[in-house]
């Protein structure tokens, strides 16, 4: 699996914790199109879970979905992983990994129509993540949330809510060497923000 489609797989994998699991807090693997979940099983916008908050300005993210990698400029995503060295579209979502010339990875992956925050938060309270923390990201709701937890080392993860059926998820992968290791949160905070900047300048 390349590393585009490992970030977007883990961006994933707590919907698919939600519909696949046959037991409370024990996700199933993630299949190779992590992105995508059988018709019937996820959770909908409508969804009731109590104390998720909603999304009063929402974001339309159609032109972004078909082009990802656009959402950051070099600049900016070189900012987070020493340089960027390419970038690439996911082929099974929309996603986009920038790889850095050290081996740091950020990638942001678009999660439309299945519950939005409503599953984020149902899966971080049963038990399907290693931590869940709510946030806020420029003034949209958003959580801290993965089903491992390597935030006191190589990986964070925040999703952020721009509908209440849609979220995109920001998650890192860094090196011993890269001078945010031991600190990747701050990094995909800041990538959050300077996407939902982007979502609100393209809209």
């Amino acid at each position: 699996m390349t590393k585009t489609s490992t970030l977007a797989a883990a961006a994933a994998t707590l919907f698919l914790a939600a519909a696949c699991s046959s037991t409370p807090g024990t996700p199933s693997p993630a299949p190779s199109n992590a992105g995508s979940v059988p018709s019937g099983t996820a959770p909908t916008s409508s969804d009731t879970t109590p104390g998720v908050p909603k999304v009063s300005a929402p974001l339309n993210a159609a032109k972004y979905e078909q082009d990802p990698c656009s959402l950051l400029t070099k600049e900016q995503a070189g900012q987070f992983i020493g340089g960027l060295r390419t970038s690439s579209k996911d082929s099974n979502s929309p996603a986009c990994t920038w790889n850095g010339e050290n081996g740091d990875s950020i990638g942001v992956t678009f999660i439309p129509n299945q519950g939005g925050l409503a599953t984020i938060y149902k899966n971080g309270r049963n038990g399907g993540s290693a931590y869940f923390e709510p946030a806020e990201v420029a003034g949209y709701p958003a959580a801290y949330v993965d089903v491992s937890d390597d935030r006191k080392t190589i990986g964070c993860q925040i999703s952020v809510g721009i509908t209440d059926g849609e979220v995109f998820a920001v998650s890192n992968n860094l090196q011993t060497s890269s001078p945010l290791y031991g600190k990747p949160c701050p990094a995909v905070l800041k990538a959050a923000e300077l996407v939902v900047a982007k979502l609100k300048d393209g809209a």
